[in-house]
Parts: C-alpha cells; structure tokens; sequence
C-alpha cells in the first residue's frame, strides 16, 4: 500500500484529492473558452470580409474589432493551457501523486 501523499506535512485526503481535479479542470474550461472565443471571432472576421462588399475604413475597423482580440484570445489560451499543465505536473511531482 502506497504511503498518502503530504503537504505542509499534512496528508491529503480523497476530498482534497478531488477539489485539486474541480480546480484543474475549470480550469481548463475557462482556458477552452478563450480559445473557442477566439477562434469564433477569428472566422467571424474572415466571413465578414469575404461575403460582405464594405469599404476599407470597416475592413480596418473590423480588423482592429475582431482579428486582433481574436488572435489574442486564441494565443493566450493556448499559452495558458501550456503554463497550467506544467504547473499540474509540478503540483503532482510535489504532492507524490506521480513518479519523477
């Protein structure tokens, strides 16, 4: 039988074990959300301007509106999907709940 994993020394129980899941995974709903935000303006913008005949004042307008915050959106859940799995495993490392 595996000794339980500790923290602060500690020892984690089952329902500590599982609000560190709830939490990782919100988480990483909050982090899906960004991405799908951003990959919604993303085509928003690209059926804008191929299916509708605007002027170059609303194709920059709808640059700055949509492309930009879109891609940023998408960028930064993508980054953040990357920081938070490194720090799960680190947690994971720490609390002894997987091997080195």
């Amino acid at each position: 039988m595996e000794p339980e994993p500790e923290r602060g020394g500690e020892k984690l129980i089952l329902r500590d074990k599982l609000a560190l899941d709830r939490t990782y995974l919100a988480k990483e709903r909050t982090i899906l959300a960004y991405m799908r935000t951003g990959i919604a303006m993303l085509g928003l913008a690209v059926f804008i301007y191929r299916f509708m005949d605007i002027g170059l004042v609303f194709e920059i307008l709808l640059f700055i509106v949509l492309v930009v915050p879109g891609i940023y959106a998408t960028v930064h859940g993508i980054h953040r999907t990357l920081v938070r799995r490194r720090e799960r495993k680190e947690l994971e490392e720490e609390l002894g709940l997987v091997e080195k």
